[in-house]
C-alpha cells in the first residue's frame, strides 16, 4: 500500500522532473483606451523553434526575444506612426523580453519576466501565467508614467489616450 502511494505521488507531482516545450509562436499585444475608443497594437512571430524548460532542475538558458518596434502593427499607418512616436522608436528601436524559470504547479504556471522597453527595465518575478489551449498568456498593466512617457493627445487634447496600457504576452507551444 505504501509503495502504491509513493508511486502515485511521484506520477501526480508535476515538479518532480523537468519538461521541455518548443515555443512555436510569440505574440505581444499592447492595448489601451482613448477618449473615442480603444486601440490594439500587436507583434507576432510564427515558425519559432525555441526550447524552454518547465521546472528546470538547475539554472538554464533563458528565452530572449528582441522585438523591432517597427514590426508592431496597429491597424493603419497613422496609428502605427503615432505608436512608434509615443514609444520613441527612433531612440529605442527594439524592445527586449526575457522569459526564464518557467514553473508549473498542479496546472498553474509562473515565470520570471524581464521587459526592456523605451530604456526602462521592468522585472516581474513569479509572474502568474494563464494556461491556454496552445500555450501560456501573461497580462500586465503599465502606465505611461511608469515608462516615463507622455500619453499622446490629438486635435488640441480633444482625443486623449488614457494612462493605463495593457500588455499581453503569449507563448504558443
Amino acid at each position: 500500500m505504501r509503495v502504491l502511494l509513493i508511486v502515485l505521488l511521484i506520477v501526480l507531482n508535476p515538479n518532480i522532473e523537468e519538461r521541455e516545450v518548443i515555443v512555436t509562436q510569440k505574440m505581444i499585444i499592447v492595448s489601451g483606451q482613448t477618449s473615442i475608443g480603444g486601440f490594439n497594437c500587436n507583434y507576432q512571430k510564427n515558425g519559432l523553434k525555441d526550447t524552454l524548460l518547465i521546472d528546470p532542475s538547475k539554472k538554464t538558458k533563458e528565452l530572449l526575444f528582441e522585438i523591432p518596434v517597427k514590426d508592431f502593427s496597429c491597424g493603419n499607418f497613422l496609428l502605427n506612426k503615432d505608436f512608434r512616436k509615443t514609444i520613441k522608436a527612433e531612440t529605442f528601436p527594439t524592445a527586449k523580453v526575457k522569459v526564464n524559470n518557467l514553473k508549473s504547479s498542479y496546472g498553474n504556471y509562473s515565470c520570471d519576466l524581464h521587459v526592456d522597453i523605451v530604456g526602462k527595465k521592468l522585472f516581474y518575478d513569479d509572474l502568474v501565467l494563464k494556461r491556454t489551449v496552445d500555450g501560456v498568456v501573461a497580462n500586465l498593466v503599465l502606465s505611461f508614467e511608469e515608462l516615463e512617457l507622455e500619453a499622446p493627445q490629438k486635435f488640441g487634447g480633444l482625443i486623449k489616450v488614457e494612462e493605463e496600457l495593457n500588455l499581453e504576452f503569449k507563448l504558443s507551444f
